[in-house]
């Protein structure tokens, strides 16, 4: 279970809109009626129902919006706890930068960095994963130690807001690297793969196989169908079984095609009428100016930009 699916339904409870709490969290209403479906599947119980436009909760919902803010506040007051002890008893890692990455970074951007290769830097580099919205915790509760988030967002309005919000009532600093645009990843005997481009109108007579929380995936509910979703998940080996034996479009930012890990049968195609991908870092100002953090953030701005002048990566992303 996502604990983050949680505080989605005791904002949801509240109002019994899905607008409103997809618009709160910066999610597609789409995207947020899938985390209430997989809680649903969670519980094993119904917690909605629809009936002439109008969502109630079922006997079941409110039981759990009855307990919620129980469950929530336990989890954070326990989540808080251990953070103080393991801060108390341990004394704030020296030689150590932890890394705390989106799910997008780690797909596309962490092999080329090559962050974590023995003797890289005089003191160890560890990475961990979380989504967008849980980046910043993430990033808090290592604040004793010297650590940073490389994020990655769709350059729309919507998330473009968030970081906005994330720099001016956060308190946090942002600095974006490089722009990468969006790419369709098909089948070489698709149609598709015969088009110059490849635009959200054209994807309407193909399934859909996209990432499971990810905010770009999330982002693409604004462009495509939401019934043409037929496969969610973590796992780019689906995905590109989806797309080479059911003729499925997958997307990614271009820079997949310089990190050369496609399969033979799945093309890429440019798009138009999407959006790009923005990848950045994200700190505290005390962590941005510790001496660790630094090196590791000059490295890897040295390091995307000797790559942008490879031939083999020529093209599928642009410094910022």
């Amino acid at each position: 279970m996502h604990i983050e699916y949680l505080y989605y339904f005791k904002d949801f409870s509240r109002t019994l809109s899905i607008s409103k709490t997809a618009a709160h969290y910066f999610m597609t209403p789409q995207g947020l009626s899938r985390a209430l479906h997989q809680l649903e599947k969670d519980f094993g119980v119904t917690l909605m129902t629809y009936q002439n436009n109008l969502i109630s909760l079922t006997p079941a919902g409110e039981e759990l919006s009855r307990r919620i803010d129980a469950i929530v506040e336990l989890y954070d007051e326990a989540k808080g706890s251990l953070t103080e002890y393991k801060l108390a008893d341990m004394a704030p890692s020296k030689g150590l930068v932890r890394i705390t990455v989106t799910s997008c970074v780690s797909q596309y951007l962490i092999s080329l960095l090559n962050l974590q290769r023995p003797g890289q830097f005089p003191f160890e580099v560890k990475l961990n994963e979380s989504n967008l919205y849980r980046i910043v915790p993430h990033i808090l509760s290592r604040d004793q130690e010297e650590s940073f988030g490389i994020i990655s967002l769709p350059m729309t309005e919507k998330y473009r807001s968030y970081v906005d919000e994330l720099v001016e009532d956060g308190g946090m600093v942002y600095e974006p690297l490089f722009t990468s645009p969006l790419v369709a990843m098909v089948s070489s005997f698709s149609p598709l793969a015969r088009r110059d481009a490849v635009r959200p109108r054209d994807v309407d007579p193909y399934p859909v196989a996209r990432y499971k929380d990810t905010v770009l995936g999330d982002a693409l509910d604004d462009y495509i169908l939401e019934d043409n979703v037929k496969t969610v998940t973590n796992a780019g080996a689906i995905i590109f079984v989806q797309i080479m034996e059911h003729q499925a479009v997958g997307f990614a930012p271009k820079l997949v095609e310089g990190l050369r890990t496609l399969p033979d049968r799945v093309v890429t195609k440019p798009t138009e009428g999407f959006f790009s991908t923005e990848f950045g870092l994200l700190s505290t100002p005390e962590n941005r100016s510790r001496e660790h953090v630094d090196a590791v953030i000059r490295y890897i701005r040295k390091t995307v930009a000797e790559k942008n002048l490879q031939p083999r990566y020529l093209d599928t992303y642009e410094l910022v």
